[in-house]
């Protein structure tokens, strides 16, 4: 029996960007920084003491701070060890963690990564490479440049930060840091496909990490194949959690875990934050693994083959009493999702009621549209068994006209049933709104439901977005960044732009009313009550199909509007305070569609220490856009 859904999933408005943890709130674990002192002592008792120098000092104060869990006292000694030496790179790194934004952090990091190469000096770069965590001295210098290079790629520098990682991956190929899983997946995102090849070819092993990325990049090379299936195969031997995660079925957390075994969730969980948004950037795939991994599960109960008008039914039906009684028959699919067995679909209903007698006679849901000879089955159960009132044949049938009914017209003909085809079934309309507002709730409206949204807007906004979509900016833009945005045209405004995608969690933008608000979550600094009742914003997600209001869906099948991809169709509303979501108004739908168009080429062209506004022109559905963009700062 079908579960009772009253709404399709919504994509609410999240964080546009990873959690970053807060300190207060980490599980106290101890810092694995502080056990190289203890690495040192024991060193010390094999070698003899080590030279007292000012940054061996330095060293000693920041052993301190690794040990204390207030930011306010890690940052006092830090700045107290850059007293005692200039060349202590993990000060740097420390000042750096605690940096109130990215801008700050990396000019912190270059100076940890520019006093490790003083403390380590020329020679220990030409001599050393090959084994450099091996040495302690040479770990400052390491944690230095791997914080640089997140920090990077989080403020949208991604050559710079792939270039870091390539380089430590020289000096330490046995990666002690494990940082060839966070190269891979950066080198996913940014399609460097024979990079990712000679990565993983460097490094071959059997993990999960590297299966399912070399399932990927295979795709992407050769698409559905009986090959590629085979490595996807393997892949899941090797961690049967992570298509759930990618296809959306789980949630990643925010909060990611501590440690992990092969093959599980937790495996699972790291594997996808840092490779999702290469599988969802990479056409088709995410579509491909939902197929194969739906293949791989319990096939549907068929249904029962349908008779069709065989004559000896026909026979029996000759031989029920006949009177006057007007059906209404048509089958119609429900307008909302419906949860079967943990999948959402649209069902299918067929109504036989009767018109002259107020009765529904019979209802069968199923999951495919109905043959004729389905059809038939449903009449001849109605005659023989009706589900209220004795059984007999009507004298008429009014039915929307169509192929089906013309193949059953000479056989409905043979019993002196009438088909009367209409254009309004007044009754059954009345049964079919009532049946699907018990089963899935009443289905959120759609674009064209709103007022003065037209189908030709409509049209417009649906290929900007999948221009957009396929522009693909949050691959270049950073975390954190927002544009404003500005039109003389509407009264309202400026609105600040995010565009989210970064991390593969959600693909889209948001234009938010309040900048304040927007850097409140940034900083984390509101609880996720706050966010949904003090957020608003303007939002357009891309998702699967099942991912959108079916109102919209039906409206792109009706009028061919253009979707990128099967997992590139947009949904778009305006998240008010509170929880309450709406369809956009037709003036906001034409401010959507101008950022969709203007953003992606703004992003382009304009660096982010650009202050300057540019004025930008965009053609929309109602002719032009005159927008006025500029960076929001850091």
């Amino acid at each position: 029996m079908a579960k009772k859904k009253r709404n399709p999933p919504k994509r609410i408005l999240k964080r546009p960007h990873p959690q970053r943890p807060n300190p207060e709130s980490m599980p106290e674990l101890p810092d694995r920084r502080a056990m190289e002192s203890v690495m040192r002592q024991l060193l010390g008792e094999v070698t003899g003491p080590r030279e007292d120098t000012p940054l061996s000092r330095a060293q000693e104060i920041l052993d301190e701070a690794f040990q204390t869990r207030s930011p306010q006292k890690r940052s006092e000694l830090a700045r107290k060890a850059l007293e005692v030496s200039p060349d202590c790179a993990d000060a740097y790194v420390l000042l750096a963690e605690q940096a109130p934004g990215h801008k700050a952090a990396v000019e912190l990091y270059e100076q940890a990564v520019a006093a490790g190469e003083r403390a380590l000096g020329p020679e220990m770069f030409q001599n050393e490479a090959g084994h450099f965590w091996a040495l302690l001295e040479t770990r400052p210098y390491m944690r230095a440049r791997e914080g640089l290079a997140h920090t990077l790629w989080m403020m949208g520098r991604r050559d710079e930060a792939i270039a870091h990682l390539q380089d430590m991956l020289r000096l330490n190929p046995n990666d002690n840091q494990g940082l060839r899983y966070t190269l891979a997946s950066w080198l996913l995102n940014e399609d460097r496909n024979d990079e990712l090849t000679r990565l993983l070819g460097a490094y071959n092993e059997e993990s999960a990490n590297w299966a399912y990325t070399s399932a990927l990049l295979a795709y992407r090379g050769h698409g559905d194949t009986p090959e590629t299936r085979r490595q996807l195969k393997a892949a899941r031997r090797a961690n049967p959690h992570v298509p759930d995660y990618l296809v959306g079925e789980a949630q990643i957390p925010l909060d990611r875990p501590g440690y992990y075994s092969p093959g599980d969730e937790n495996e699972a969980v790291l594997y996808v934050a840092g490779a999702l948004s290469g599988w969802k950037s990479t056409p088709g795939a995410i579509a491909w693994l939902r197929e194969t991994a739906g293949k791989s599960k319990k096939p549907p109960t068929p249904e029962p083959k349908a008779q069709g008008p065989l004559p000896s039914i026909k026979n029996h039906l000759r031989h029920l009493p006949q009177r006057f009684d007007v059906w209404q028959v048509d089958s119609r699919m429900m307008p909302n999702w419906v949860n079967v067995g943990g999948e959402n679909k649209r069902l299918w209903v067929t109504l036989v009621t009767s018109r002259s007698d107020d009765l529904v006679l019979a209802h069968p849901i199923t999951e495919e549209p109905p043959s004729s000879d389905q059809l038939w089955d449903e009449l001849a159960r109605a005659m023989q068994h009706p589900a209220a009132g004795e059984p007999h044949r009507p004298t008429e049938l009014q039915v929307r006209s169509g192929p089906l009914w013309d193949e059953l017209r000479p056989h409905l003909d043979a019993l002196d049933i009438t088909i009367e085809p209409t254009d309004v079934l007044d009754q059954w309309d009345f049964v079919f709104d009532d049946l699907s507002k018990h089963l899935t709730g009443d289905a959120p409206p759609g674009l064209l439901d709103m007022p003065g949204v037209t189908s030709e807007q409509a049209a417009g906004f649906y290929q900007a977005a999948a221009g957009f979509y396929r522009r693909a900016p949050w691959r270049k833009l950073g975390y954190e960044t927002a544009i404003r945005v500005e039109c003389e045209k509407f009264e309202s405004g400026p609105w600040f732009a995010v565009v989210m995608g970064q991390s593969g969690m959600t693909f889209g933008i948001a234009l938010y009313d309040d900048l304040k608000v927007l850097q409140q979550l940034w900083a984390n600094a509101m609880s996720d009550e706050e966010n949904a009742r003090d957020t608003v914003a303007l939002a357009m997600t891309f998702g699967n199909e099942m991912e959108l209001p079916v109102a919209d869906l039906d409206a792109i099948a009706e009028h061919g509007f253009e979707v990128a991809g099967p997992d590139a169709y947009p949904w778009i509303y305006r998240k008010e305070r509170g929880m309450s979501m709406r369809p956009p108004l037709a003036w906001e739908l034409e401010l959507a569609e101008g950022c969709l168009r203007a953003i992606p080429a703004f992003a382009a062209r304009h660096a982010a220490d650009d202050p300057s506004k540019h004025t930008m022109t965009v053609p929309v559905a109602s002719g032009e856009l005159k927008l006025t963009l500029s960076w929001a700062g850091d």
